[in-house]
């Protein structure tokens, strides 16, 4: 457990204080183009719900920097938007070039495309692979590690057992945590727009499903991990490789409730390290006054939703 780096997200410096305390290991971030009204290089939507999503600019990350720097924290540059319009692969690697300049220690891609347009990249400069570009086997892992990748975003449908069999290659092992589609099996990956209410909210929310059977239109859950956590399975996947875990939430409208989500999962992992049972550390959680304030509550359900192990899980088609 002492080797499970905790990955948070900064928008602004008040954010990186924010993580500093709450016990991030690592942060990572994305600066806005002017290229897109939207989106940005790294797919995330300029403002989410009049919300900054990224750095506006780029002077502010030399404080960002200072501040990594001086608490010895990696530096992750987002640039992992899944596809790139060929007029736009020459700004898109000026993008990153400029990261590279202001000293960021890793780069997340999510496209073979990106992959292929940073092949020049300092061998110092760690490419990850981004939740979009997450494989779902050993050989897919297999194939980024020869091509460079050297921490890969584990894909939410591989079980434990498939998390284990990775670690023989030489790469490190990421899963997405708190909320978000992450380490969820099974969730649905449908887009999500926050500019636009025809578009749905990912598995946030409830989605109109029509039976093949009688022909009934009923709103279902595909798997609620708004509410989900990762806790109670934490040893389990370090035991079977990973060694990061990223925190969604770069345009979180709390700041500081985000870098108390941090925060919990910092402690369950040095209570880990101290020796706590998972049980000691549920009674801990359920005495602290975190999350009550963001209607986020770690369940603790023992239903194992939010586990690699086998589950039955029943499959609905929209």
């Amino acid at each position: 457990m002492d080797k499970l780096n905790i990955v948070a997200p900064v928008r602004s410096k008040f954010m990186m204080e924010e993580m500093i305390e709450a016990g991030a290991n690592e942060i990572y971030f994305g600066v806005s183009n002017p290229l897109f009204q939207q989106m940005s290089f790294d797919n995330k939507f300029q403002t989410v719900a009049d919300y900054p999503a990224h750095f506006s600019d780029w002077e502010d990350l030399d404080d960002i920097m200072s501040m990594a720097k001086t608490h010895q924290m990696k530096v992750i540059f987002m640039a992992n938007t899944p596809f790139i319009p060929n007029n736009l692969e020459t700004s898109f690697q000026h993008h990153v070039y400029r990261a590279l300049e202001k000293g960021v220690d890793a780069i997340t891609i999510s496209s073979m495309q990106a992959l292929n347009l940073l092949t020049n990249v300092e061998r110092d400069t760690q490419i990850i692979s981004g939740s979009q570009l997450a494989p779902v086997n050993k050989y897919g892992a297999e194939m980024l590690t020869e091509l460079g990748v050297s921490r890969i975003t584990v894909s939410q449908s591989m079980t434990l057992e498939e998390i284990q069999s990775l670690r023989d290659l030489d790469v490190e092992l990421m899963i997405t945590g708190n909320f978000g589609t992450g380490s969820i099996a099974n969730c649905c990956r449908l887009w999500e727009s926050p500019n636009n209410g025809e578009i749905g909210e990912g598995v946030r929310t409830l989605y109109r499903i029509l039976s093949p059977l009688n022909n009934q239109l009923k709103q279902h859950h595909i798997l609620d991990s708004a509410t989900d956590c990762s806790l109670c399975n934490l040893e389990d996947l370090v035991s079977a490789g990973v060694t990061a875990i990223k925190f969604i939430g770069r345009e979180a409208p709390n700041p500081v409730t985000l870098a108390m989500v941090v925060s919990m999962f910092n402690e369950w992992k040095e209570m880990g390290v101290s020796g706590f049972s998972i049980e000691q550390k549920m009674k801990v959680m359920e005495q602290e006054q975190l999350m009550w304030i963001m209607k986020w509550v770690p369940r603790f359900c023992e239903k194992c939703r939010c586990t690699y192990k086998s589950t039955a899980i029943t499959k609905t088609y929209i």
